[in-house]
């Protein structure tokens, strides 16, 4: 049941919301009844609040709480998603992750893309408006950024709705609004073709002084009421129980990992020797079909060049499409283990898995809690002399590759391990 600090802000954050929709409605209620604007300068101000919408989004997204879930198998970012290292912001409690940061330009390129296309769609058709009209529309435009940001100030970071979001939750509500804008925009566009020349009217014949005030309000009054079913969201957990009342139709994300990887007296530590922590990754390339794509697009592209004999051009691309994979893997292999170290407590039966660049603990397991125990030798292992541990786990497999000598961690366990042939690591190095 939630609990009375809980209700009031809930309660608090429903009432900025409602306050900064009558705000912002109202902003075109006045330019339509008192301003004279047309059915462009109503879209072109949706438009460019459909812009506002995103900018407030992303600034969530970079500022939220929790860490986003991103699979730690994953080429290159997957190792930092597994650290989980954020920056924190001075004098306040906000941080940031990192991998937020980079996958943030990709978010960027993707809202940029529905923008521009939304625009292309609904406004490209009409012409400009005038210039007073325009000007209008740009003050009403920096008004409701003004109290879009104002309503994330008090209800995202003042009342601490930060703290239960992660990137991908924080821009619950965006797509609603594309949602509103896209088919307001057709039904303004429909309205403005029937009292132009009717159905067979040209969009460049378009007139949007031909739709009249009452119209045009009602076209207001859609978006006044889709906006209004945004704020009330949360009532539909009545009727769907799929509903979270928080996150909308998304799941509530996990909260950051807290593990401890403090140091026992004396503990003995064990790290992947410095060679299988670069090409080590080479092993992995059947588990990432991505990198070796990337080389089998190159060499198709080499073979096409070599039709025309084109050799140097060939050799160069092919040398691109064999080295740009092996860079690839072996950067995620660095990244996995370059920094990593395992602390083993044999007396009380702790392994710890600890990354000495970031200060973090990846994960930590008691003899009690394994499943099972194997050490192997893979192919390169036999190159370098060393063994390769996988340890069973309720929560998966974990991977410790390229240890000068198993034994110390072994000693961490109540059992004999399993000793097997030398096998290729798969996705049991997922986790490590």
């Amino acid at each position: 049941m939630p609990s009375t600090g809980q209700l009031l802000r809930t309660a608090d954050s429903r009432r900025t919301d409602l306050l900064g929709t009558i705000a912002s409605n109202s902003l075109p209620i006045v330019g339509v009844a008192f301003l004279d604007w047309s059915a462009a300068a109503l879209l072109f101000l949706y438009w460019f609040e459909l812009g506002v919408d995103s900018v407030w989004a992303l600034v969530r997204a970079v500022f939220a709480g929790r860490p986003p879930e991103i699979e730690t198998g994953t080429l290159l970012i997957g190792p930092l998603a597994a650290r989980q290292y954020s920056l924190s912001v001075p004098r306040t409690g906000l941080r940031v992750y990192l991998t937020t940061l980079l996958v943030l330009p990709v978010t960027i390129l993707i809202l940029a893309a529905v923008w521009l296309f939304t625009g292309a769609l609904l406004v490209g058709p009409l012409p400009e408006p005038s210039t007073e009209r325009l000007t209008g529309v740009l003050l009403a435009t920096v008004g409701i950024f003004v109290l879009t940001g104002v309503t994330t100030v008090r209800k995202y970071f003042y009342n601490g709705e930060y703290r239960n979001h992660n990137s991908t939750t924080a821009f619950r509500g965006l797509l609603p609004r594309i949602c509103t804008v896209f088919f307001g925009g057709i039904l303004t566009l429909t309205l403005l073709t029937a009292a132009t020349e009717g159905p067979e009217a040209e969009l460049g014949s378009l007139d949007p002084s031909v739709v009249g005030l009452p119209l045009l309000l009602m076209v207001v009054c859609f978006k006044f009421m889709s906006d209004l079913l945004g704020v009330y969201s949360d009532r539909l957990a009545v009727y769907f129980k799929l509903y979270d009342q928080e996150y909308g139709w998304q799941t509530a994300p996990p909260k950051a990992r807290s593990i401890d990887g403090t140091r026992t007296a004396a503990p003995e530590c064990a790290r992947p020797v410095r060679l299988g922590r670069v090409i080590g990754g080479l092993l992995r390339l059947p588990y990432h079909p991505g990198s070796a794509s990337i080389g089998g697009i190159g060499l198709l592209v080499a073979a096409l060049f070599a039709i025309g004999g084109a050799w140097d051009t060939v050799a160069v691309i092919v040398a691109a499409s064999v080295s740009i994979p092996i860079l690839l893997l072996c950067l995620d292999q660095l990244l996995r283990y370059g920094t990593i170290e395992y602390r083993i407590d044999p007396d009380a039966g702790v392994l710890v898995a600890y990354d000495r660049l970031f200060g973090t603990a990846l994960w930590r397991i008691e003899s009690w809690a394994e499943s099972g125990l194997r050490v192997e030798k893979t192919p390169l292992d036999s190159l370098l002399g060393t063994e390769t541990v996988t340890i069973k786990h309720a929560d998966g497999e974990y991977l410790l590759p390229h240890l000068p000598d198993a034994a110390a961690v072994v000693a961490a366990f109540d059992r004999q391990p399993e000793r097997s042939e030398p096998i290729i690591p798969g996705r049991a190095g997922l986790l490590g």
